[in-house]
């Protein structure tokens, strides 16, 4: 506006005296022309040449007085207008000012506004005051270089010294500020040059992303620990888009199905060429019916690598439909099982050749699950005490067991289960058989514990020493019989016997003297009369007790 003002005023005056060049020019020759037209006489002339002078002087002073007063008119309208428009302006520049001020205050954004050059903050709104723990008066004393970490200054200061150099102190991006309790935050920043009460400022808005780094950096970890579950897992993730045929593969699918996924295309016919025939014709015949809402399809199946090796996956798989319930998308998961159906087998095979070993042993055999409660009752049972095993509850053997003898044995087993040191169990005792009669058992078993000492397992053989105890008692009474006969050959033989041979002695002396008494040959026959009487005796011992 005052540069217009400038203008017009040399406008102006330029005007004024083009106007009154041309008019003095016009009225000197038009009054010179009209003399000479008229008058002729020299000293009229000049005495109208004089008087032409007075009016000229009157006439130039009166457009003069007029051309002045107009423009001085227009000048003043214009000063008019520039005062109006200074007064609006202020006016203008106040309320924005105050606008800006409520703004800045009532931000939820933390602002601040600090001096370039002394960085001493000039201005805190309420949000700052309270997301960092400082008062305004605090923040008044403060340089911004007290909310950051001490390894964070060289970089603010680098910052700085650009935005002086280039002018341009507008920033975006992430910094770490530290409140008045210590902690350290993520910021994210923006920056922007303002002159603030005369000076040029620095206006700056933060915003605490520490919450949302956190979720990021604990999302992370998850998803990192998944991927290293997955790995350790051997679990493969898999999409098949209906629509589109577009089948993706994670790289642990292609681990589980030794592929290379630089060259492996993969299609439908690709990936259903390495299942197992068998499962092959599954594929082949099923059917989006067979899936239910929300449910989730497992199965394991057999697949066969590149090498020609068979392995196990267990795959489970959802559906996914749309609105209009129409599927659109398969997805699933295939976990690498072949070491454990392996191991099932091996253990499958065991447990038959346990149960063919269990049919061919005299024993009866108890394999009790302890975890479960489950009891096998191998075909002992059967044999040895006429029991249906198959058909037998798991209570088959503790109620069997003689009443005189149940409490000690049960005591017995659930002392030594509790012992995490005790690896085996031995009891006798009587059970009763099918048929009511008593065998005498020896009971044999080990303890299978797990790490924390806990039986999980007790396999146990039961012996029916009935028969070999009534063969030890006829063993007993025979070796006592041969004790008797020993002691009776020792000492009642002996005694006839020695009779015998010192009345045969006698009947040689008396013979060479030449003398006979006929009373030795009574004695004689009453000593082997005792004798055999004696010997009846054993004869009838041994026989009675089986020793003959």
């Amino acid at each position: 506006m005052e540069k217009k003002i400038t203008i017009l005023k040399r406008f102006s005056s330029f005007k004024i005296v083009l106007i009154y060049a041309a008019v003095s020019i016009i009225y000197i020759f038009l009054s010179d022309y009209i003399l000479e037209l008229f008058f002729n006489d020299f000293v009229l002339i000049s005495k109208w040449q004089t008087l032409k002078g007075i009016i000229f002087i009157i006439v130039t002073s009166t457009l003069l007085h007029v051309l002045m007063k107009i423009n001085i008119n227009k000048l003043s309208n214009y000063y008019r207008q520039i005062i109006d428009f200074k007064l609006v302006s202020e006016e203008q520049s106040k309320q924005s000012k105050q606008e800006y001020i409520a703004l800045f205050n009532h931000s939820p954004l933390p602002m601040w506004i600090f001096d370039l050059e002394t960085l001493r903050f000039l201005n805190v709104n309420e949000a700052a005051c309270e997301h960092y723990g400082f008062s305004y008066e605090e923040f008044m004393a403060m340089t911004i270089r007290e909310i950051r970490p001490e390894a964070e200054i060289p970089q603010m200061e680098a910052l700085l010294t650009r935005a002086i150099q280039t002018s341009d102190a507008s920033f975006l991006g992430l910094m770490k500020h530290r409140k008045k309790n210590g902690d350290v935050i993520q910021v994210k920043l923006k920056t922007s040059q303002v002159n603030f009460d005369r000076r040029i400022g620095i206006l700056v808005s933060a915003v605490d992303i520490t919450p949302e780094i956190c979720i990021q950096n604990k999302l992370l970890a998850v998803n990192t620990r998944l991927q290293q579950a997955c790995e350790i897992a051997t679990m493969g993730y898999w999409t098949n888009d209906l629509k589109t045929g577009e089948i993706i593969w994670s790289v642990e699918m292609h681990k589980i199905f030794e592929t290379n996924p630089d060259t492996f295309l993969l299609t439908m016919d690709n990936v259903k060429n390495r299942f197992h025939p068998e499962e092959r014709q599954k594929l082949n015949t099923a059917t989006f019916s067979n899936f239910e809402l929300d449910a989730i399809i497992e199965s394991e199946q057999r697949i066969i690598t590149d090498s020609g090796k068979i392995k196990w996956i267990l795959e489970r798989i959802h559906l996914i439909r749309d609105e209009s319930n129409i599927p659109i998308r398969l997805e699933g998961i295939a976990v690498d099982i072949t070491k454990r159906k392996l191991h099932e087998q091996e253990i499958f095979e065991s447990n038959e050749r346990f149960k063919i070993l269990a049919k061919a042993t005299v024993e009866a055999i108890i394999d009790w699950d302890h975890i479960n409660d489950t009891i096998f009752f191998g075909e002992g049972f059967n044999t040895m005490f006429g029991y249906e095993a198959g058909m037998a509850d798991k209570n088959l053997w503790l109620k069997n067991i003689h009443s005189d003898d149940s409490e000690r044995v049960i005591k017995d087993l659930k002392k030594a289960i509790k012992n995490s040191k005790k690896e085996f169990f031995n009891a006798e005792y009587r059970f009763i058989k099918a048929n009511g009669d008593i065998a005498y058992i020896q009971h044999k078993g080990i303890f299978i514990r797990n790490n924390n000492g806990d039986v999980t397992r007790i396999i146990s053989a039961m012996v029916d020493l009935t028969e070999s105890l009534e063969k030890m008692n006829t063993i007993e009474q025979q070796n006592k019989t041969l004790k008797d006969i020993s002691w009776t050959q020792s000492h009642v033989v002996r005694a006839p016997l020695a009779n015998l041979l010192g009345l045969i002695n006698l009947m040689k002396d008396n013979k060479k003297m030449g003398y006979t008494d006929d009373r030795l040959i009574d004695y004689i026959g009453e000593s082997a009369t005792k004798l055999d009487h004696i010997i009846h005796d054993i004869v009838k011992k041994s026989t009675q007790n089986g020793v003959y």
